[in-house]
């Protein structure tokens, strides 16, 4: 059979493209910034607080962004004023940031050098300070488009390590390369495609026991301001002085910073859709179309769209008249969804501007559908042929696809200039919320909800893809270790589960640990969690499960996922996984999801309750030893 993998659905320039942006920029002039309060002159120069005090490096980055965000609104922005009033946390994330990377110096095998981290950096395509209602992992970093050969000069740099992808965290980004001798140490995550890379500054360990109680998946991991993170920062890169602690009165280190409820970027685009995922996804496509059409807030809209489908559409923007600058793709599209939902004026009702297309495919199998007058739903199987130029495509084995589930959603336009074409909108679930990962426009004569060649070659399917069962002997054993732990609370026991090969993922002995044997610091490492763990009913009352955020990493099927995900990995990056592994310098290529097989290894992946917050995720690298399954790696994995 020909390659089948997951469908992402042929991209067209339809209305719009559609961008990520920096946060400090501001799309409506009209409306002021909020300006940190009036501070007393110094005679010192304060790098970071000022434009005027940034660094040439970190200027030029100021100002290519703004230069790209003027050429696309016609704006008259001054880099100066868009960064003297941004936020202050957007501020003191990118000066930094920016700061590190202008300070970790990269060389090869030979001493020569590579150049610094910030050289790595084409161009920054969004800022995002503290922002309420969202995860660590999307507070306090840069997103930015990496230089063609970033990736190559940090394979080779000797001062970067290749750690293991990233699993439950950075969706969109699995690549991760880590300065080494942290922390303080830099992240980079880096998108498939090697164009994109979320870059943070980790400030705390991450090492078990530690990391799982220390606070990690707080924001504060990667926020310059909170606790001692300045003085770790400048320890290792010295120069940032602090500027900020003025702002908010703090003269020590070890104060809390004062909130910011920042809840939309520029363009007033709020960072998480309107509906969640547990309301259904054709609550999520009619507040998407309600929010464009009917009440005239585009923004709101386009926080439905994904960063996944973002190298589809940079792909068809390239083969239009008019292409987007980098990082400007999501404001050209609010504008031009804005621009339409103009041309149609007042509509009562989303049926007034769209109705459902027609099903083109018996493979596809309508959904349930409240709003079936406004937009056809399908479920989408996850064997549909992919658009090769957008996404790799995934093995031929049935039991290596993804098994995430889709659904696409087909609309024709009744009014303005785009009367009688059909979108195609491909949904699927990041995190809490109905996402649009890739999106078609076609003429409704030849319209059609799959591509064409794909369609033709599709089976029929059930409503929902085929889950990975996995080895129930795995499921069983991994099942009793939880129990054990954290219901019967019997550290001991529990102890028994790790294998001799996890040794290694101890940290180097304390003076107080000096005498105990690896078993009894394990054990010591399971007890002091606990004593943050309320007692509850069931293990979901007492921890939680974090599904998968990379497509090599397929989840598994089972009955306790909301205390505890199990994934498949493939056996070619359990090595990666392995801590005897993950401090010297190596090559470590990208496994092509094509290339990967399973069997050998699972992860499981859970967060434990403190009640009123959460740990960090805890990794557990499971194989069968002997006549069980034993846990040979972990890891604790931060935002």
């Amino acid at each position: 059979m020909k390659q089948m993998a997951r469908l992402i659905i042929l991209i067209a320039f339809l209305l719009f493209p559609f961008e990520l942006v920096i946060a400090q920029a501001q799309p409506d002039q009209n409306k002021a910034v909020p300006v940190p309060p009036n501070k007393a002159k110094s005679d010192t120069l304060e790098l970071g607080k000022s434009y005027a005090s940034l660094r040439p490096e970190q200027k030029q980055l100021v100002d290519d962004f703004i230069r790209r965000y003027n050429a696309t609104t016609g704006s008259n922005l001054v880099p100066q004023e868009a960064y003297n009033n941004g936020r202050l946390s957007v501020r003191t994330t990118f000066d930094a940031v920016t700061h590190a990377l202008l300070n970790a110096k990269m060389t090869d095998a030979t001493g020569k050098s590579l150049g610094r981290a910030i050289d790595l950096v084409e161009a920054v395509d969004e800022v995002l300070g503290e922002q309420s209602g969202v995860g660590g992992d999307r507070q306090f970093r840069l997103y930015v488009y990496l230089k063609p050969n970033a990736v190559d000069i940090l394979s080779r740099s000797q001062e970067f390590l290749r750690d293991k992808d990233n699993t439950v965290y950075h969706g969109g980004f699995p690549i991760c390369y880590r300065l080494k001798n942290g922390p303080p140490s830099i992240q980079f995550s880096i998108s498939r495609d090697h164009k994109l890379s979320d870059i943070d500054v980790d400030y705390r360990a991450s090492g078990f026991p530690k990391g799982l109680v220390n606070g990690h998946l707080s924001a504060a991991n990667s926020d310059v301001r909170a606790g001692n993170n300045l003085d770790r920062h400048d320890g290792r890169w010295s120069g940032l002085n602090g500027w900020w602690r003025n702002v908010f009165g703090q003269l020590g280190s070890g104060g809390k910073p004062q909130a910011e409820n920042a809840t939309a970027s520029v363009g007033n685009i709020p960072l998480n859709p309107g509906v969640k995922a547990d309301q259904g996804v054709d609550k999520s496509a009619h507040d998407f179309l309600q929010s464009w059409v009917v009440e005239k807030q585009p923004n709101k809209s386009v926080a439905y769209f994904s960063r996944q489908s973002y190298p589809c559409l940079e792909t068809t923007v390239q083969k239009t008249s008019k292409s987007a600058p980098e990082g400007m793709i999501r404001l050209r599209t609010l504008m031009a969804m804005q621009k339409f939902s103009d041309s149609i004026g007042k509509a009562n009702s989303v049926a007034d501007v769209f109705d459902p297309a027609a099903k083109s495919s018996q493979a596809l199998k309508e959904a349930k559908n409240a709003y079936a007058s406004e937009f056809l739903l399908v479920s989408v199987p996850a064997d549909m042929e992919p658009d090769e130029k957008c996404v790799a495509p995934l093995s031929d084995d049935p039991g290596n696809r993804s098994k995430e589930k889709y659904f696409a959603t087909a609309f024709r336009a009744k009014q303005g200039d785009s009367r009688n074409k059909v979108m195609t909108l491909l949904w699927a679930q990041e995190g809490d919320y109905w996402k649009i990962t890739a999106i078609r426009l076609e003429d409704g004569g030849d319209a059609g909800i799959v591509p064409k060649n794909a369609a033709a070659q599709a089976e029929p399917s059930v409503e929902e893809p085929r889950a990975i069962a996995g080895d129930p002997a795995a499921g069983n054993d991994i099942l009793a270790f939880y129990q054990t732990w954290i219901m019967k609370r019997d550290v001991i026991r529990a102890s028994t589960f790790a294998s001799p090969r996890s040794y290694q993922c101890l940290p180097a002995p304390s003076k107080d640990q000096q005498k105990m044997t690896p078993i009894a610091r394990i054990q010591s490492g399971l007890q002091q969690p606990l004593e943050r763990i309320p007692s509850g009913a069931n293990l979901s009352d007492m921890m939680s499960g974090l599904q998968p955020r990379n497509d090599l990493l397929p989840p598994v099927q089972q009955e306790n996922s909301k205390a505890f995900a199990i994934m498949a990995v493939p056996d070619q990056m359990a090595d990666s996984f392995l801590c005897q592994n993950r401090q010297p310098h190596q090559d470590a290529p990208d496994l092509k999801p094509a290339d990967a097989k399973y069997g050998a290894y699972y992860l499981s992946a859970s967060r434990l309750n403190y009640g009123q917050e959460e740990s960090p995720a805890l990794l557990l690298l499971w194989t069968k030893e002997g006549v069980g399954w034993k846990v040979v790696a972990w890891a604790v994995e931060l935002p």
